[in-house]
């Protein structure tokens, strides 16, 4: 038996549909406001399991029986005003995933966490995972808070837990176009605002995160780790191909990280006025301005696959964008 957290995710949902196609008998642990409409149709003989990451009583009940935890769930966020709950959500959550796995005798962990936390520098080297921790501390409070669930699941291996986690760059796939961060970036680009910012980064279909859960779910090896990357991109050449995948006007107007840095408290007023999130925030200045690469070989090493074309994705998702609106 399998539990995962996050079913009703962007990222989580697709793993729940997946473990379904496998007949692999898992619950799925789901807040008592959330919306299972579509994952009972990806998924009708589902077991759903109301709870919450900070609800440890509710953990406990969702873990027993339970071999191997898949935790997708976490709280996403560069909004600064966010940092308490980001810390109380991923962080404190996965406390208390961890606590009750252990007290219920859960035998494995397979955390999905996040290229955030590691050992990456502005402008610096290729990311691989040969470090274990960050030298710097994290630039972001989402960061910070992933950092401290990693922490979390590592002292869950050291108190009995067996442990895999997959650390995803940015995954595009088609979603909420509204509300979801990488799909978003569809709606963004319709909106043809024409701006980009300087900053690299990684960059990988969702399916492969997908694959990568259930290849270390079958692999069963305590202490996998795997970076999962497929291609590393600037965001000019990202926003463009996005642009171009739905007939839009490619951005051409580059905002440096100083024009970026005098933007973003600006935005900060006009939000409080306007009573709106604002649209730039420090933690996403710093976030699209930096120059991050990374290595995801090893995965394919290990797991003999090939990453998906990251440009065919763009494409795929920019036509289900295009049907839609």
């Amino acid at each position: 038996m399998v539990l995962l957290t996050g079913a009703t995710g962007y990222l989580g949902r697709r793993i729940a549909s997946a473990l379904a196609n496998r007949q692999v008998p898992f619950r799925a642990l789901v807040r008592s406001s959330s919306d299972v409409s579509e994952l009972k149709k990806r998924c009708p003989n589902l077991e759903l399991v109301t709870g919450d990451l900070n609800d440890p009583e509710s953990l406990l009940d969702a873990c027993r029986g339970v071999d191997t935890v898949i935790h997708a769930a976490a709280f996403v966020s560069f909004q600064t005003t966010d940092r308490d709950r980001l810390l109380f959500v991923n962080g404190e959550g996965t406390a208390n995933l961890v606590n009750m796995a252990l007290e219920a005798g859960t035998r494995r962990l397979i955390h999905l966490s996040s290229v955030a936390v590691l050992n990456r520098r502005d402008g610096g080297p290729v990311v691989t995972l040969a470090e274990r921790w960050p030298e710097e501390r994290p630039n972001t409070s989402y960061a910070e808070s992933k950092f401290a669930a990693e922490r979390e699941a590592w002292r869950g291996q050291a108190e009995g837990l067996e442990v895999a986690v997959l650390y995803p760059t940015h995954m595009l796939g088609a979603g909420d176009w509204e509300h979801e961060h990488a799909p978003r970036l569809w709606r963004m680009a319709a909106k043809e605002r024409g701006v980009y910012p300087t900053g690299t980064t990684g960059f990988v279909d969702i399916r492969d995160v997908v694959d990568a859960v259930l290849f270390v779910l079958d692999r069963d090896t305590d202490g996998d780790r795997f970076l999962l990357n497929a291609v590393n991109w600037t965001w000019e050449e990202a926003l463009a191909r996005i642009a171009r995948s739905i007939g839009a006007k490619p951005p051409t107007i580059r905002v440096r990280p100083w024009q970026s840095a005098l933007l973003w408290p600006i935005e900060l007023v006009r939000s409080k006025l306007s009573g709106s999130k604002p649209m730039i925030t420090r933690e996403s200045h710093q976030n699209v301005q930096a120059d991050f690469r990374y290595d995801g070989s090893a995965y394919t090493e290990a797991s003999g696959r090939a990453y998906r074309s990251v440009e065919d994705c763009v494409e795929e998702v920019g036509r289900e964008f295009k049907i839609e609106h």
